[in-house]
């Protein structure tokens, strides 16, 4: 039974997961703000924070309470130059499918907006979140409703939802992109949950991806989430519920597990599971504005596991680690 928190305990957990104020923008969002919204610097802090207060009004997360939506992780990721964006700019070829991504839990849609900054072709690139407020705050953000296509946004998506189930409560609005997605985001989204929702979630990406890619062109999963020294059931805080963070052993057997279901193992040739765990995360007070080379990109990584997944600091502890991870899943011609 969860006990009540001490005075100490809110005021520790206020810190992890609000900042009053913003007091600079990091630099890359800076850019995307002047060049691509026609936001200028002098306006950037009180724009951002006025569609956070907005946003938090609403869905009072630790990502909008700490600035969080305003670190690019995608872009940031090992993966990016090479596996994300390659693809994704390569011309068309006549009689082929083009290839697509997903960003499935895209809080404001801040990594879509960096993909557009970088050139992938609108048209390739698809969003999805449970709340499609988050949806409209983001176009209000970015200030560009008139440059991407607001039925590539798709809200409800639910992660969550069996194929073909009707007792399903939420509505999943997934379904017009199964078995087409090249490139899956999913990032701050699986240590949400426990583990038994954790596969589940895994069945609903394999059903997203394409199947047609051919058995030299795996298809690819990435993101990041908050890891753990040892794999284990993580209680948020101050309720009685439970999330589940990985190590890289554990991350990789649940992939393992889920490809080798029925389901999947007559479909799937093979799966690659790669994993790096950023260590020596720690509380932040402010959103440094510097962006510049490795070292800067991996403190902006290294986020409090409570700000992140709204875990207990306390149950957390010293296990504070950022799980940046690449699926690559084969499937059988």
């Amino acid at each position: 039974m969860a006990t009540e928190a001490t005075p100490q305990e809110v005021q520790v957990n206020r810190r992890w997961r609000y900042h009053d104020t913003l007091h600079s923008v990091p630099k890359l969002m800076s850019e995307i703000m002047s060049a691509y919204s026609g936001v200028s610097e002098h306006e950037q802090i009180s724009h951002i924070t006025k569609v956070r207060n907005e946003a938090y009004a609403q869905f009072p997360y630790p990502c909008m309470g700490t600035f969080r939506f305003l670190e690019l992780d995608l872009s940031r990721h090992d993966a990016y130059e090479e596996h994300v964006l390659g693809p994704l700019r390569q011309p068309a070829v006549p009689g082929k499918p083009e290839p697509l991504f997903l960003d499935c839990g895209c809080c404001l849609g801040q990594d879509i907006r960096k993909l557009a900054v970088d050139g992938v072709p609108p048209e390739r690139l698809w969003a999805s979140d449970i709340e499609p407020r988050f949806i409209e705050l983001g176009f209000e953000l970015f200030r560009d409703g008139h440059k991407l296509p607001r039925d590539h946004f798709l809200c409800p998506g639910n992660l969550l939802a069996e194929a073909g189930d009707p007792s399903e409560e939420v509505e999943d609005r997934l379904t017009v992109l199964d078995d087409r997605v090249t490139v899956l985001n999913i990032t701050a989204v699986f240590h949400l949950f426990d583990l038994d929702e954790q596969k589940r979630i895994a069945h609903r990406c394999l059903r997203l991806l394409r199947k047609d890619s051919g058995d030299d062109q795996p298809v690819l999963v990435l993101g990041a989430q908050v890891g753990g020294r040892e794999a284990q059931r993580v209680r948020r805080a101050y309720n009685d519920k439970f999330r589940y963070v990985h190590t890289a052993e554990s991350w990789e057997a649940l992939w393992r597990e889920v490809c080798g279901q029925p389901r999947w193992r007559d479909r799937v040739a093979a799966v690659e599971v790669r994993s790096r765990m950023l260590e020596g995360a720690r509380e932040r007070e402010n959103i440094s504005s510097s962006g510049d080379g490795d070292a800067a990109n991996n403190q902006h990584e290294l986020v409090a596991a409570a700000a992140a997944s709204d875990a207990d600091p306390a149950a957390v502890g010293g296990a504070r680690l950022w799980q940046r991870f690449e699926v690559w899943v084969t499937f059988k011609s």
